[in-house]
């Protein structure tokens, strides 16, 4: 697993590279040593600990969001964006690992059951963030937390009637989302998708049709490295970061993006592993919620870049350019492998005794 990271970030720093300058390149370069840096400081800590944190982490998240509101700077038109110095970061990133560790404490730590209060909690914990992530507005990251929730959910007990009856009460409140929530462009893009026959007519679908282009532009073998006419030529927009994998896959090919594809099913399955062989409840929890993050993140990028699926603005993990997509997925793969070096020895945790 640990190896096919490595090899993912290979190619998103060559890809990056070819869409863009050297300067990305050198902050890509920054923000994955930060990440390996803070993936191996975080292996010595109990994965248990975290879960006694995890609503001080999840409070402190949210607070972060509410004021970002306020004293966030904007960035084409979305205030999401935390300025540190000269580097900012994404709070909305973290939540996804909030959430995950919180709804995992929340269900490893219930010693009456589920029944529909505690499905109301966590429903609850996971509107309150959305809500405020999609305020931003940022529609991509506050619908990854959806499928976290209800991954979490399952693996926890909850049946499947109780699992259709959410899925049937979002898709009921979905047009309140519509009307009051989501913005012009936002609406623009999803309509663009549903009728994309139309959608030059209303003035959308340009970002789905260029990125068409030059995935079909690339055949079998591709154009070759930094050879790629929508790429280079600047007609693909955010080439470097939501839409990397349409340059992947004109100047690589088809049969050498099937590749990254099998690094990322080799990838999923790795994480599917050691969800299935830890023991303890709350290491199990979370790693299947992380699993969730990193499967819905992949398949909706590649998604929207082949047109089967609306542009929200999704990054291609530990490929894509952005340095807290980056620090989010390093973060999420050390407490993976911390789950799997502690699982069988969790047990004697002095953490579960506090907590339990």
């Amino acid at each position: 697993m640990f190896l096919i990271v490595c090899l993912l970030l290979t190619i998103g720093i060559c890809f990056i590279w070819s869409a863009s300058s050297e300067k990305f390149v050198f902050k890509q370069i920054v923000w994955v040593i930060t990440g390996f840096t803070l993936f191996f400081m975080l292996l010595f800590i109990d994965y248990l600990s975290f879960a006694y944190y995890a609503y001080m982490i999840y409070g402190g998240l949210i607070f972060v969001l509410v004021i970002l509101l306020g004293i966030g700077f904007s960035v084409k038109g979305s205030q999401r964006w935390l300025s540190l110095g000269t580097f900012s970061i994404q709070p909305s990133e973290f939540m996804k690992i909030a959430l995950v560790l919180t709804l995992a404490r929340f269900f490893r730590y219930n010693k009456y059951g589920i029944g529909l209060f505690d499905i109301g909690c966590v429903l609850l914990l996971t509107c309150i963030p959305m809500a405020l992530i999609i305020k931003q507005p940022d529609l991509g990251s506050a619908l990854i937390l959806l499928p976290i929730m209800l991954a979490i959910l399952y693996a926890a007990g909850v049946g499947i009637f109780y699992l259709i009856m959410l899925i049937g009460t979002g898709a009921a409140i979905s047009p309140l989302l519509w009307m009051f929530m989501l913005k012009p462009y936002q609406k623009l893009r999803i309509v663009g998708f549903l009728w994309p026959d139309k959608a030059s007519d209303w003035g959308a679908g340009y970002h789905r049709l260029q990125s068409l282009i030059a995935i079909g532009s690339g055949g079998l073998w591709g154009e070759g490295w930094g050879e790629g006419i929508q790429s280079q030529m600047k007609f693909l927009p955010e080439r470097h970061t939501d839409f990397i994998f349409a340059v992947i896959a004109e100047e690589w090919g088809f049969l050498r993006v099937c590749l990254l594809l099998f690094l990322y099913l080799g990838f999923i399955t790795c994480g599917i592993g050691i969800a299935r062989n830890t023991r303890e409840p709350y290491g199990r929890l979370v790693v299947i919620g992380f699993v969730t993050m990193f499967a819905f993140q992949i398949i909706t990028n590649i998604g929207m870049t082949m047109g089967v699926a609306p542009i929200v603005g999704i990054t291609l993990p530990f490929i894509s350019y952005g340095g807290s997509s980056m620090l989010t997925s390093f973060i999420a793969l050390s407490i993976m492998f911390n789950v799997k070096m502690r699982s069988k020895i969790e047990l004697a945790s002095p953490y579960l005794y506090k907590m339990g």
